[in-house]
């Protein structure tokens, strides 16, 4: 009975902290993860800066301290228990906290960025650019003569590009940040 109350009173703990969070638009995903093992916990820097991380140690093994990870470079952390992490953008100053998993790897994704497609022929284009890994439109979009038109994406992408004037279907890998020609 002792044993039934205790889990009872750890069911409604977690509970009443699960629904604070929500409260603060944290939303809690459930895991298999058992807490014992070391294993690392890994952070992939995708972004065009560095950024600094750190990852807590509560009752766990491991160095605690702020860390910098390079532009598209990884660190590891070996822990055994589900932590807190807390990483300090440099591209947007941004901070954001995770709450991370041994045995996994977690991205810190780019900002989003414009990729522009600028129509230099004589007829209207029609132009999709793919949105592998984020969000974003991917329906086909018409560029009238000498105009152009962007998509806000964070990693290189497919573009499909229509011409009117010859039939011809033009593919591009586009990054965020740049402007593209077509004609």
């Amino acid at each position: 009975l002792q044993l039934h109350r205790t889990s009872l009173s750890c069911r409604t703990r977690s509970l009443e902290i699960t629904s604070a969070l929500k409260s603060r638009g944290i939303f809690l995903l459930r895991s298999t993860f058992v807490a014992g093992n070391m294993s690392d916990v890994t952070i992939v820097n995708n972004t065009k800066d560095k950024i600094t991380v750190s990852i807590t140690n509560t009752g766990d093994n491991g160095k605690p301290g702020f860390f910098d990870i390079a532009s598209k470079d990884s660190a590891a952390w070996k822990r055994s228990k589900l932590q807190v992490c807390y990483v300090l953008r440099a591209d947007n100053g941004k901070t954001e906290v995770l709450v991370v998993e041994p045995g996994k790897t977690y991205q810190i994704e780019g900002n989003m960025n414009e990729v522009t497609i600028s129509n230099n022929i004589t007829e209207e284009i029609a132009v999709s650019i793919t949105n592998t890994g984020e969000h974003g439109q991917t329906d086909f979009f018409e560029i009238s003569s000498k105009n152009s038109s962007t998509w806000k994406r964070s990693n290189l992408q497919v573009c499909h590009v229509l011409r009117t004037d010859n039939g011809s279907t033009e593919v591009l890998v586009v990054e965020p940040g740049k402007t593209y020609q077509v004609g």
